[in-house]
């Protein structure tokens, strides 16, 4: 039996430290080391091609018989990865970047060798003279090789700088034309343990965990190209929402967990070969090791795959079922969670979670009954909405995701365990906004405009409160349908501090300047 009032004073003190530890992706611990400073975009260079040093592990044969064979604009395949309600991306999102992407993964799983061909649409007003990739392993502590690009089959030679790619487009791509866009490349994964760049990428611990582990398309929009280098603190991948089909070939014994649904599984020369389908997303995440056990249940059209490390297989069960609740609860208030599969999966990392499309991984670290593990799972699957169905500069404007993010924790445990729960929440958010170095800095700076400390306090705890104060400025019927039609609105968009002021205003017959001067601008 457990007494409902020290459950109720146990999950409280859980939460007291919560936000002072949420960073990046959430519960950061500590601070990840610093990382190589990466130059600014005025200082991109020609580079060569393959950077001295790293060697291409290369599968037996031609990676390009990985590449998954689709037509580019059948987007079937998708279909049964989406909810009935959520097919209609399916239709409206016609300039979405497609990726076809073969991954190799050697036994020893301290490299992987990759090929991938892009489909890139021109969705601007504007003819394109290039597409910018990032090159993401060279920021999270591990390097990546460039071997070949091709623009619709012609050799090009790209600009280089660390951690991102620009790739000369000639001619120009005007408005509404697409050219595919093929790149050969290895990468080597870090071993440096789980704190460097939270350990989203690398293989510790027996664990691979692949964070942006293939050249990625960046984002345009009014500012051009953004490929500013990321700061550290906040989350680095800011992009669009895109379709990909990828193709594995990993070590037989390899239990893999990755973004979409599995669509045909193989086994080739005594290893297995495993195609994956995923999106609309903002990107694919693979994790893996040779022991992990799963539990699985469902809600309504969703199956929740949760998987747990050997020795401690009663995690999985437990994470499942909170997840069941979070989905639950955040798809009542603010629309359908749009996938039929939801995963959970423990990786060695230095934060408590990290979340992705259509799954989550949490630190291997945690017990079935840490009082953490509730919260690290509500807030993880309330970026599915904000994050993922609804995209924002995650650099620029991180409030928009991750302050959100922390509000609608609150919500869950409101709805989950009452009103003394999200009381708790709000008095947490208000201790942390305190311990900024000062209480006042506005929410709506960038992730480089914030001290470590600041970054923290103020976009994870004060930026929780300015939600507060919107649902009273607001009124709390105006304010929970603005954020389900915000979502509506916006999803597998990209959606700006204007945009979501602008609809808040819409919403509330109000004006709302006053509040955005007081909490959100400079």
């Amino acid at each position: 039996m457990i007494n409902p009032e020290k459950q109720v004073l146990h999950r409280a003190a859980g939460m007291a430290i919560f936000l002072m530890i949420t960073l990046g992706c959430t519960l950061a611990l500590p601070f990840p080391t610093p990382t190589p400073t990466l130059p600014t975009p005025t200082e991109i260079t020609p580079t060569e091609i393959t950077p001295p040093g790293i060697t291409p592990t290369l599968p037996t044969g031609s990676l390009e018989a990985l590449l998954p064979v689709h037509p580019w604009d059948d987007r079937t395949i998708f279909e049964a990865g989406l909810v009935p309600a959520a097919r209609w991306a399916l239709d409206s999102t016609p300039g979405a970047t497609i990726y076809h992407i073969g991954l190799f993964i050697p036994e020893a799983m301290t490299s992987l060798s990759g090929m991938e061909q892009v489909r890139y649409t021109n969705t601007e007003t504007v003819p394109l003279a290039e597409v910018h990739f990032g090159l993401f392993p060279e920021v999270l502590g591990g390097a990546i090789a460039i071997s070949s690009v091709t623009v619709d089959g012609t050799a090009v030679t790209p600009v280089r700088a660390t951690g991102r790619m620009q790739v000369p487009l000639q001619p120009a791509l005007a408005p509404g034309a697409a050219v595919t866009i093929q790149i050969e490349f290895t990468v080597t994964i870090p071993t440096q343990g789980g704190s460097y760049y939270y350990g989203i990428f690398g293989y510790n611990e027996q664990i691979l965990s692949l964070a942006h582990a293939y050249p990625t398309v960046l984002v345009y929009n009014a500012e051009g190209w953004n490929s500013q280098a990321p700061d550290t603190d906040g989350d680095p991948l800011f992009a669009d929402a895109s379709y990909y089909l990828v193709n594995v070939d990993a070590p037989a014994d390899l239990v893999m967990v990755a973004s979409g649904r599995e669509v045909e599984r193989s086994a080739v020369g005594g290893r297995q070969r495993v195609l994956y389908a995923n999106g609309p997303g903002r990107d694919f995440y693979l994790a893996a090791r040779e022991d992990l056990v799963s539990h699985t249940a469902r809600w309504q059209e969703t199956t929740i795959h949760a998987y747990a490390l050997a020795e401690r297989p009663q995690g999985a069960q437990a994470t499942a079922e909170m997840a069941v609740d979070a989905l639950r609860i955040f798809s009542q208030r603010f629309g359908p969670y749009p996938y039929t599969e939801f995963d959970i999966v423990p990786i060695t990392t230095s934060a408590g979670g990290v979340e992705y499309p259509g799954m989550t991984a949490i630190g291997a670290f945690f017990s079935s009954d840490d009082p953490f593990l509730e919260i690290v799972i509500a807030h993880e699957i309330g970026h599915q909405w904000f994050y993922n169905l609804v995209g924002n500069d995650t650099q620029d404007e991180p409030w928009l995701d991750e302050s959100l993010t922390q509000y609608v924790t609150c919500l869950y445990f409101l709805d989950r365990y009452e009103q003394e729960s999200m009381d708790h929440c709000i008095a947490t958010l208000r201790s942390l906004g305190q311990t900024a170095s000062q209480p006042e800095i506005p929410i709506g700076l960038p992730v480089s405009s914030y001290s470590s400390n600041d970054y923290g306090s103020i976009i994870y705890g004060r930026g929780g409160l300015f939600f507060i104060a919107l649902n009273d400025e607001m009124g709390a019927d105006n304010f929970s349908a603005f954020l389900r039609e915000y979502v509506r609105r916006y999803s597998w968009d990209v959606a700006s501090t204007e945009d979501f002021r602008t609809l808040a205003e819409q919403e509330c017959s109000c004006d709302l300047t006053g509040l955005f001067d007081e909490w959100v601008y400079p």
